[in-house]
């Protein structure tokens, strides 16, 4: 089966055109007219009629021929000549057989000349008038005045009745034709608009659906980074790369908020921007500065007439321009500046599309920033631990150290000293802080292998998270004696009806503390003038 082509009308003009109806109309006449011809001439030749005569007939009915099979003979001419034999027939059947035989030939010849021609009135009135005097001056000589003047009479009222019909049917073709082109006309305008609205829809929906997925690439590749310079980088690469823009820059608002500073660019000319801290002031300055204040997306579909738009030297191809919000909770991160080569470039719909990547890219600085700060507290709390690690185990160690040595012959407190091949010595470290070490001596001459060095080496992280585990329990339970102390003494304290009494059970009680030989409880300045001053020694009542 033959398919359309694209670029073949629905509809055909020529369905309805008039001067195509009347040539197939004029071929099957004439082909008919060929048909009852050959009767005709087969009866007017056994007729008695003159040899001129039958020749003649002869000859009309060989140009009738000739017109219906020779069809390169123009339309006009055809229809003529037909005309011509059609009246010449019925004029000789008018002078051989009268106007009763004649009549049905003459009105033939009205309706055809009509049909074939689409006459106005007017010349309907001249050909009737053109016949009506041929019947009277060639039947006035064979005819009876009267049956010619009943007959004309007769034939005249046919004949009108006749033309008023035909014409008044084609006065209704024609305006009915007029009417179907009109309408076919408007048919065919819808259907090219119905063409071009789909046309333009079956776009849109394609490149909808390639700014989607071009979204979603660029959310799944930015959701794998999470380092913030690399994560804006990669979206202005990314979103050059996939839409085909000129230029993308990615704004973030400054600590003060009065800025939107250029942290990434795709093009030359945003890098340069990026080397000299190319920043624009959030409500006074471009398109950024705009959408930095009022929160939501902007275009520029031609920068050179957009009153809000910041020329700028480094992007002299700038066309149009789209700026969209990083929104987080409503709070502006910063700009996502969208800037393509060609005029017009940007739609409303795009603000839809490109406004969720904006979002995720929102999402990705955020995540960025909160790993970026939880990494920053999470190395302050280990170097803080380190530090305090290091300050523990440095009073603890301070002056004296601990060894313990197992030999065959058993325990003892010193060091080993042994060196060489069969010796290894792992360090005790206790978050990056080396607090002691094992060593390892085989009999003889056996070396220690890999097997035994990973061994000794866990048992030495092992020993040291233990050591550290005694360590914070003993100052846990130092910790604990002191509140108990602590509150012992506020117990005391509060039992205490004037300030001499509290001073020395204050100077008593801090007496019993390990390590003490003296206490003083001193108010007031430390002279010889003192009002109140309580001293007990060690072991004092």
């Amino acid at each position: 089966m033959n398919e359309r082509s694209p670029s073949q009308p629905v509809y055909n003009r020529e369905l309805f055109s008039y001067e195509q109806w009347r040539e197939g109309f004029l071929n099957t006449v004439l082909q008919s007219a060929c048909v009852l011809g050959v009767i005709a001439v087969i009866l007017y030749l056994f007729t008695p009629s003159t040899l001129v005569n039958k020749i003649l007939a002869v000859i009309i009915y060989a140009i009738l021929l000739l017109l219906t099979f020779l069809t390169k003979f123009p339309y006009g001419l055809r229809a003529s000549v037909f005309l011509v034999i059609l009246y010449s027939a019925a004029l000789t059947s008018l002078i051989d057989h009268g106007l009763a035989d004649s009549s049905v030939l003459f009105l033939a010849f009205i309706v055809m000349t009509g049909l074939l021609f689409f006459p106005r009135i007017s010349v309907y009135v001249l050909i009737g008038i053109i016949t009506l005097l041929s019947i009277l001056i060639v039947g006035w000589n064979i005819t009876a005045p009267l049956d010619l003047v009943r007959l004309g009479v007769l034939f005249t009222v046919s004949v009108a009745l006749i033309v008023s019909g035909l014409h008044a049917f084609q006065d209704e073709f024609i305006g009915t034709q007029r009417t179907a082109l009109r309408t076919l006309e408007i048919i065919r305008s819808e259907h090219s608009s119905l063409e071009q609205r789909v046309e333009e829809r079956t776009a849109g929906l394609t490149r909808k659906t390639e700014q989607l997925r071009a979204t979603s690439y660029i959310a799944r590749k930015t959701a794998e980074v999470q380092d913030l310079s690399a994560l804006l980088d990669l979206v202005a690469k990314l979103v050059t790369e996939q839409f085909g823009f000129y230029h993308t820059g990615v704004f973030l608002i400054n600590e003060t908020g009065e800025e939107a500073v250029l942290q990434a660019a795709s093009s030359e000319g945003g890098q340069r921007m990026i080397e000299r801290g190319h920043s624009l002031a959030i409500g006074k300055q471009g398109i950024v500065g705009y959408v930095a204040a009022e929160k939501k997306p902007r275009i520029a579909l031609d920068v050179g007439v957009d009153a809000v738009f910041f020329n700028n030297s480094d992007l002299p191809m700038t066309r149009s321009e789209l700026a969209l919000p990083l929104l987080i909770r409503n709070k502006v991160l910063g700009i996502l500046d969208i800037q393509s080569d060609r005029p017009q470039a940007f739609s409303v719909d795009d603000i839809d599309v490109l406004q969720t990547l904006a979002d995720q890219v929102a999402v990705g600085i955020e995540n960025a920033r909160l790993f970026d700060e939880s990494q920053a507290t999470l190395t302050q709390l280990e170097a803080l631990t380190t530090v305090r690690t290091r300050e523990a185990w440095s009073q603890e160690l301070h002056g004296k150290s601990r060894v313990f040595t197992y030999t065959p012959l058993g325990l003892r407190a010193e060091k080993l000293s042994s060196s060489g091949d069969n010796h290894i010595t792992i360090p005790l470290t206790l978050r990056g802080q080396k607090i002691g070490s094992i060593s390892v001596a085989r009999k003889g001459d056996a070396s220690i292998n890999k097997s035994d060095e990973e061994l000794i080496v866990e048992v030495a992280n092992q020993a040291g998270l233990a050591i550290d585990n005694i360590r914070l329990l003993e100052e846990a339970t130092q910790r604990a004696r002191q509140e108990q102390i602590v509150g012992k003494l506020a117990g005391r304290f509060s039992q205490s009806l004037d300030i001499d009494t509290l001073l020395q059970t204050a100077v008593r009680e801090l007496a019993q503390l390990s390590d003490v030989s003296e206490v003083s409880v001193v108010i007031g300045q430390q002279t010889s003038e003192t009002p109140a001053r309580q001293k007990n020694k060690r072991g004092a009542g």
